[in-house]
């Protein structure tokens, strides 16, 4: 040849990286169709296991405001009535094999016979029945169980367990758990149905907010210390006039409501 090593040399050179730029490559059409159904299986797979457990850790959760009170029907028929301010939480899914709620206020119960039912409230504070009626009063540091039928077990972090039958219930104050039991003499059933609220040497500062959540007003004390005083006595849920006399008369305290019925002014 005529031409140089080196224009031979750039010539073979070019011609093989042509034929390997226009070499096309070619993927079955079968192997990407079994590629995609494999991604669109896994994805599938994913999806339903993610929704299970969704489903099996959902949990249901039901919370009243001030000025209301109202019942839940519980997926085994159990029937729970809060009072205004309360909220109740339990699991959606294996209710019937595990029957355990969380509650925060106060709630009378009235549970249907059949497995272990549970309340859990703050503090570590349990009450254990299987079929009973009864109500729990658990805000922050208050905590009170009455029996009304059947028997109920009540367990703390610091005390033993204590049993009560109808007609008995327990008081705790504060975080030290010293249980302090009562007697529903004169009381024959739930007063939260009813629409009353009682209290037995209370103090004032509890008896104000309880009226604060019924009535959806603020209360606020004026010239004296509520929480230096304690209250025995009842109102009931109908009229605030009326209750604000049920409480202040004995007590020797005057108030004055607001114009807009939003507050309360109570004086000594």
């Amino acid at each position: 040849s005529n031409q140089g090593k080196e224009v031979a040399w750039a010539q073979l050179i070019n011609s093989i990286q042509t034929d390997e730029v226009d070499e096309p490559k070619v993927i079955p059409l079968h192997t990407s169709r079994k590629l995609w159904y494999s991604v669109a299986a896994t994805l599938l797979v994913l999806i339903t296991i993610t929704s299970l457990l969704t489903y099996r850790f959902k949990t249901v959760e039901f919370q009243l405001s001030k000025g209301q009170t109202a019942s839940k029907i519980l997926p085994d028929s159990s029937e729970v009535m809060l009072n205004s301010e309360s909220k109740i939480e339990y699991r959606r899914f294996g209710w019937l094999a595990n029957r355990e709620i969380t509650l925060s206020g106060e709630a009378f119960f009235s549970v249907k016979h059949g497995s272990q039912f549970t309340v859990l409230t703050d503090f570590n504070r349990k009450v254990i029945v299987t079929g009973t009626k009864f109500n729990v009063l658990a805000r922050g540091t208050q905590f009170e169980v009455k029996c009304f039928d059947g028997s109920v077990s009540v367990q703390t972090s610091v005390s033993k367990t204590i049993s009560l039958t109808k007609g008995e219930g327990i008081v705790i104050n504060k975080t030290e758990e010293s249980p302090s039991q009562i007697t529903l003499y004169s009381i024959s059933g739930p007063t939260l149905i009813r629409g009353e609220y009682y209290f037995n040497n209370i103090p004032l500062n509890l008896v104000f907010d309880e009226l604060s959540r019924q009535f959806n007003v603020a209360v606020k004390p004026d010239g004296f210390v509520p929480t230096a005083r304690n209250y025995t006595g009842f109102f009931k849920r109908t009229r605030l006039v009326q209750a604000l006399d049920l409480i202040c008369i004995p007590m020797d305290l005057t108030y004055r409501i607001s114009s807009d019925s939003t507050s309360v002014i109570i004086k000594k």
